[in-house]
């Protein structure tokens, strides 16, 4: 019985493994290789996590998905354009500024969010497939009553999609001049300076009249119900509606719950850039080299800026034209290519998005000469005007240069007279005693 007591002891103190200790080991071990890869270490490890986690789950809903339509083929197609509508939805202004303006904020206070995008979208995503759920089940009942009930709601959310695609895009194109006027007021400062020129610029309708619901948000999971109030627009779930409606004309019979893949695949995609707007955006702004520079800052908003403004007038501009055709039916070699890029919109959402990566790493490869040829301007057109205290300094080295000339070296500067006082002394020593 004696020999039994100690085993107790020594199990309470032993470590018992938990889920958490786990968990702990293989992320400090994920942290571990992220410093090793050169060019992955620059960004936070928090950073890649989250985006890679978000590029997981987009792999695994499209092995869902595709599991699920390889018995309906002809959805493919809608679902491919589903999911590149969500990638385009991300890169609106409204979504930039409220992620870009929340993540600062969230910086300020002493937080590393990573993850304020991909709440957002969540929020956002909502309504969409709310609404998607809700147009889909009306338009099955009545799709028998009204053959043209798709035809006509199609007409209306795309002209409100591609107006507000359009007004989009000058508004941004607004933010883009004073962009480029901050900037040039940037370079034209004094080195040094430039937070007192650097003002953040903002976009977008809803985010104006929100913008007060930003200060009652002190952590990321608070940007969902912002999320909500952003979906509340209708411009997006518009286009998941349509997407619903089209798809129960093209195949009748078809289940709701198979409809919902498009919002589903909508939300994998938006969520997908969203997050990693976010999660860069902290790396940015978090950056040992970046953060606290104002002209890097504005460099990176003018880039995303003419991009967010050529997606929004191209996708404004195709909605217009594919609704005229549409509509008026007209004929010519130019609304027959206008016919074959709406029956290729995924294709044009696919090459929007090439074209955000080429642009955004062709801007980072050119920061670098830019930057050194705007600062070895900056410097030499530079106007180094004194202090107060350099000019309180400078007048009484003058005077102190004065009573040189006048008295001697005895009635030099302090540190002059310090100096030779100390050397007249060890010159003395023990001979100096002797001298008259």
């Amino acid at each position: 019985m004696a020999d039994s007591l100690p085993a107790p002891q020594a199990s309470a103190g032993a470590a018992i493994p938990t889920s958490q200790d786990g968990k702990f080991k293989l992320f400090s071990k994920a942290s571990t290789y992220h410093s090793r890869i050169p060019y992955l270490r620059k960004l936070p490890f928090p950073a890649i996590a989250i985006i890679l986690t978000l590029i997981l789950v987009n792999v695994l809903v499209w092995a869902a998905v595709g599991a699920v339509l390889h018995f309906h083929t002809p959805l493919i197609s809608t679902a491919v354009l589903s999911w590149t509508l969500g990638l385009r939805h991300a890169l609106d202004a409204d979504h930039i500024s409220a992620i870009d303006l929340m993540t600062r904020r969230l910086i300020a206070a002493g937080q590393r969010p990573v993850t304020v995008g991909m709440y957002f979208s969540l929020g956002h995503s909502t309504i969409v497939i709310i609404t998607s759920l809700v147009v889909a089940g009306t338009a099955a009942a009545v799709s028998d009553k009204f053959d043209n009930f798709s035809r006509v709601g199609g007409i209306i959310g795309t002209s409100v999609s591609a107006a507000f695609l359009l007004l989009l895009g000058l508004m941004n194109l607004y933010i883009l001049y004073k962009l480029i006027v901050q900037m040039r007021k940037l370079i034209a400062a004094e080195p040094g300076t430039e937070h007192r020129e650097f003002k953040i610029q903002g976009g977008g309708c809803l985010f104006n009249v929100l913008q007060k619901m930003f200060k009652l948000i002190d952590r990321p999971w608070k940007m969902y119900p912002l999320g909500v109030l952003f979906g509340l627009g209708f411009d997006t779930s518009s286009e998941i509606a349509i997407l619903g409606i089209s798809s129960i004309q093209a195949a009748k019979g078809t289940s709701i719950w198979l409809i919902l893949l498009f919002p589903l695949l909508f939300t994998a995609g938006m969520c997908l850039l969203d997050t990693t707007d976010g999660a860069l955006m902290m790396s940015l702004y978090t950056s040992t080299q970046l953060a606290r520079d104002p002209i890097a800052i504005c460099y990176y908003s003018i880039v995303l800026t003419v991009i967010t403004v050529i997606v929004a007038t191209v996708i404004g501009v195709v909605q217009f034209l594919n609704l005229a055709l549409n509509v008026a039916e007209p004929t010519g070699r130019f609304w027959d290519g206008v016919e074959r890029l709406g029956e290729k919109w995924d294709i044009v959402g696919g090459a929007i998005c090439g074209a955000f990566v080429v642009f955004g790493g062709l801007s980072v490869i050119l920061y670098k000469p830019w930057r050194r040829r705007i600062d070895a301007k900056r410097v030499r057109n530079a106007h180094f005007t004194p202090l107060a205290q350099d000019s309180v300094v400078r007048g009484v080295e003058e005077e102190d240069d004065a009573g040189e000339v006048e008295g001697g070296p005895a009635t030099g500067k302090g540190a002059g007279l310090l100096v030779n006082e100390v050397e007249s002394e060890d010159a003395a020593g023990p001979v100096g005693g002797s001298r008259v």
